[in-house]
């Protein structure tokens, strides 16, 4: 089902599409291809608002599809192919942020084809948008499977460019003021020490010891967490790579996927209502040597599926 949500300032009209099985109802924006709702039997588990003007200002990036890079390009400039390339840098620090100020979580997507239990969206990036070499075309599948949310993304470029989307949804999956009570653990056993404007400094650091050492379930507390952790060096086959657990809910989410890294960020300008977990190529790959690719050429289709899966403790 799709109905009318909003309009941009641009007069642009937005759209939500409902999906909905017995376990799940997902509410989807064509601004950002954003997931605007998750109910799981009921409950809501993800920060969610119904008004447009809160997912341009306080809620930037809740529930969207970030890219065409997700997260920082140190100092917003990358070679490609040979080519020094600078990009739209918005962050003060310089940084470019989630492909730039006008990444596709800005844009308003076009629904292909939808279903009672799936959509996909579209959205083309010009050569040159934000200072991305290539025409892009990228496409999001959103698929419910019983209780699991699937996200798969596919990509084409005319030129060789970067490219790498990521979801960032908010989970809160016990409807608390903050995340602090959830727990976590992560499927990996290092991760990536960041500088003062939070982008990797190139080491590839030992989980063990940390702060973020989650390779244990426990609490997060008030752990400050804006860090990817890497689960391999290079894109694989679906697998787990991250629990969330609330013990006050009783619901927990796996989730899965094929990517190298799953960046992990406490919602610390939303008061740590909301935990984002995106999974990614390391963050600022491009410039760093050994860490996974995040290239893509002309011969090749970009793939990437993640699933997030809900369950919950049976009462006793």
């Amino acid at each position: 089902m799709i109905t009318h949500f909003g309009s941009l300032p641009s007069e642009q009209d937005v759209s939500k599409l409902t999906l909905e099985n017995d376990n799940l109802t997902v509410g989807i924006l064509t601004y950002g291809a954003s997931v605007q709702s998750l109910m799981f039997r009921g409950q809501p588990v993800v920060l969610s608002s119904d008004n447009l003007t809160d997912y341009l200002d306080r809620y930037i990036y809740c529930g969207a599809i970030v890219g065409r890079v997700a997260n920082r390009i140190a100092h917003a400039r990358a070679t490609v192919n040979g080519i020094e390339h600078s990009f739209d840098e918005n962050e003060t620090s310089g940084n470019c942020l989630h492909g730039g100020g006008e990444g596709s979580s800005q844009q308003v997507w076009s629904v292909l084809e939808h279903g009672p239990q799936y959509g996909v969206l579209t959205l083309e990036m010009a050569d040159g948008h934000m200072g991305f070499p290539g025409h892009l075309k990228v496409q999001v599948r959103y698929q419910l499977l019983e209780s699991t949310l699937r996200v798969e993304f596919t990509a084409t470029t005319d030129r060789e460019t970067l490219c790498a989307f990521a979801p960032h949804i908010y989970w809160n999956l016990s409807g608390e003021n903050t995340i602090n009570a959830h727990v976590m653990q992560v499927d990996a056993e290092h991760y990536l020490p960041t500088d003062e404007n939070n982008v990797p400094t190139g080491q590839i650091a030992p989980m063990s010891g940390t702060q973020f050492d989650f390779r244990e379930t426990r609490a997060l507390g008030a752990t400050a967490l804006d860090h990817n952790f890497c689960v391999s060096r290079e894109r694989e086959t679906l697998r787990p790579v991250l629990h969330l657990g609330s013990e006050n809910g009783g619901i927990s989410l796996e989730v899965a996927s094929t990517e190298s890294g799953v960046q992990v960020y406490d919602g610390r300008h939303i008061d740590r209502s909301g935990l984002a977990i995106e999974p990614q190529v390391w963050p600022d790959a491009i410039n760093h040597t050994g860490f996974p690719s995040m290239v893509l050429k002309p011969e090749d289709t970009y793939k990437a599926v993640t699933e997030f899966k809900l369950s919950q403790r049976a009462h006793t």
